[in-house]
């Protein structure tokens, strides 16, 4: 029996058949589904980019390690791999170096603190620089670049140099040999850059000893633009020392190159007294710096007068080494150039000046005593006291004293009282009497701290009263101090009574020179210490208003 053959069937059959067919000489096609980046988003915080430099001038100086400094946030889902701090200079890029730095992984909404170091050399010069910086991302979703402007300065040298030296003698003021002697050294720095790792070598030739041992060298370590430092050696000469001696000193700092030494030559015989070392100036572009100097404008060109004060007797003590209490500065070189004024400017004999530097107590009565024997012999002599040096109050009643070098806080038997001095002096037969306290009676060093009182404050002390034929010129008041000038190594009274006696060349009236003194002190030492200090004028009763004309030659 016939079987129907169904049509569609064998259709649908040979179809298969051929796709089978194709199937099998066709190659396979595959899809390429990327995989899907989720990015990290870089942003610089505001407010972050800084520049930092170790002076604070927002300058960048050669020798100078500076910074830029920013924060950057990530603020895309994706961590931040591959990422760079990259900075670009462009210039005055001379002796300027930087570099780009690889960073670790930014996590999503992490900040970095990124700094960018910028190191300088000495071929640093005078311009500016644009410094671009900014983090790259590999993806390029890094921040925007950050511009900054910043001035470079070339490299300021420092200059140091020996610019002053003193000797200071005994009273005689001529140096000798088998005497104690000081040498004085001002040592600054005279250019504008920082001088540092500042050493002092000084070296004493045959038979001149230092008292204070075999060490020569000292390490200054820094000097600032301008700064000065001041060394003192005690010194001697035996008598097999040669009558011509250099003394050697080098200086040294840090860079080898930028320190020069001097010699400086002692004469025995000569009168001592100091010098300025003349030396080159340097950086004329900068604010000139002012040389310092141990000598003072009123220790240099004191006026000579022609005239002879044949009726006039000085007394100067000058305490400035005390055995058991601080120093006063300049005490001195108050006393020493106050002599030289006495025998130049007011015409003084030198045989009718006694100058006593450093005085023990016994040196001071002694130098009174002398005063007594003069005018017991001298008919209307004038006299001149000057003290630069230690005051002193007794706690208990406020009463003054005057302080010797041996004399102690503790036992005031050891110091000598105001009181008894203006009797003694008011006593005499003296024409007129002028006194010169550059001290003050509050307990203070001259400066800073306290001498006394144990209660650490200042005592308001009793001035005394001047007797007889008598004024006395003090330094300060009760209570106050009496401060040092150092620009101009003085006390600061002293130095414009010096002043007054240079500008007149003597001729001056005591109310002049104290209205003179009173004005400049006051306002000198609020520039100087912002303190008051107020130099009063004491006359005795007798010579009330009389004391107004006096001159002092």
């Amino acid at each position: 029996m016939r079987r129907k053959v169904n049509i569609l069937s064998i259709v649908l059959l040979l179809s298969t058949c051929l796709m089978a067919q194709q199937s099998a000489t066709t190659p396979k096609k595959f899809f390429n589904i990327q995989k899907v980046v989720i990015p990290a988003i870089l942003q610089v915080v505001d407010g972050s980019v800084v520049f930092e430099d170790a002076d604070g001038n927002q300058t960048i100086n050669a020798l100078e390690t500076c910074y830029i400094r920013m924060k950057v946030t990530n603020t895309g889902r994706g961590d931040g791999y591959g990422c760079k701090a990259v900075i670009q200079a462009t210039g005055t890029v001379d002796g300027i170096s930087t570099s780009n730095q690889s960073l670790p992984v930014i996590k999503p909404g992490q900040t970095k603190d990124i700094t960018f170091p910028i190191k300088t050399s000495m071929l640093t010069k005078n311009g500016q620089v644009r410094f671009t910086v900014q983090v790259t991302e590999p993806n390029g979703f890094g921040t925007e670049e950050q511009n900054l402007v910043i001035a470079t300065h070339e490299f300021d040298a420092p200059n140091v140099q020996i610019v002053s030296y003193k000797i200071l003698g005994n009273a005689s003021g001529v140096l000798k040999k088998r005497d104690i002697f000081t040498l004085q050294v001002m040592v600054q720095n005279t250019a504008h850059g920082k001088a540092e790792q500042v050493r002092f070598d000084i070296h004493f030739p045959e038979n001149i000893s230092w008292m204070a041992g075999d060490m020569q060298r000292i390490d200054i370590n820094t000097l600032e633009p301008g700064e000065t430092k001041i060394y003192e050696f005690e010194l001697a000469a035996s008598a097999n020392a040669a009558d011509v001696v250099t003394i050697p000193i080098q200086l040294s700092e840090k860079y080898g190159k930028y320190a020069k030494g001097t010699e400086i030559v002692i004469k025995f015989g000569q009168t001592v007294s100091g010098k300025d070392i003349v030396v080159e100036s340097h950086q004329e572009e900068h604010k000139e710096i002012q040389k310092g100097s141990l000598i003072s404008d009123v220790d240099d060109n004191i006026p000579v007068t022609n005239s002879k004060n044949s009726n006039t007797f000085v007394l100067i003590i000058a305490n400035e080494k005390y055995h058991s209490v601080g120093n006063v500065s300049y005490a001195l070189n108050d006393g020493s150039i106050f002599k030289k004024y006495c025998e130049l400017t007011l015409g003084v004999d030198a045989k009718r000046i006694h100058y006593l530097p450093n005085a023990t107590g016994n040196q001071i009565k002694t130098e009174i005593n002398w005063l007594q024997n003069v005018l017991s012999v001298f008919d209307n002599a004038n006299v001149i006291f000057y003290y630069a040096g230690h005051g002193l109050p007794d706690e208990s009643n406020r009463t003054s004293y005057l302080m010797p070098i041996d004399g102690t806080t503790k036992d005031l038997s050891t110091c000598y009282k105001l009181d008894d001095l203006y009797a003694l002096l008011g006593e005499m037969s003296a024409k007129q009497v002028v006194i010169f306290m550059d001290a003050c009676f509050s307990g203070s060093n001259r400066g800073e701290g306290m001498l006394s009182s144990a209660r650490g404050v200042a005592l308001k002390s009793k001035p005394g009263q001047p007797q007889g034929n008598m004024v006395v010129f003090s330094a300060a008041q009760g209570d106050e101090t009496a401060y040092p000038y150092s620009a101009q190594q003085h006390g600061m009274f002293t130095y414009f009574l010096l002043k007054k006696l240079q500008e007149t060349k003597g001729d001056v009236t005591c109310e002049e020179l104290g209205d003179y003194i009173k004005t400049k002190v006051k306002q000198q030492s609020i520039l100087e210490n912002n303190k008051s200090q107020t130099p009063c004028i004491t006359p005795a009763a007798d010579v009330a208003t009389e004391w107004k004309t006096w001159k002092l030659r």
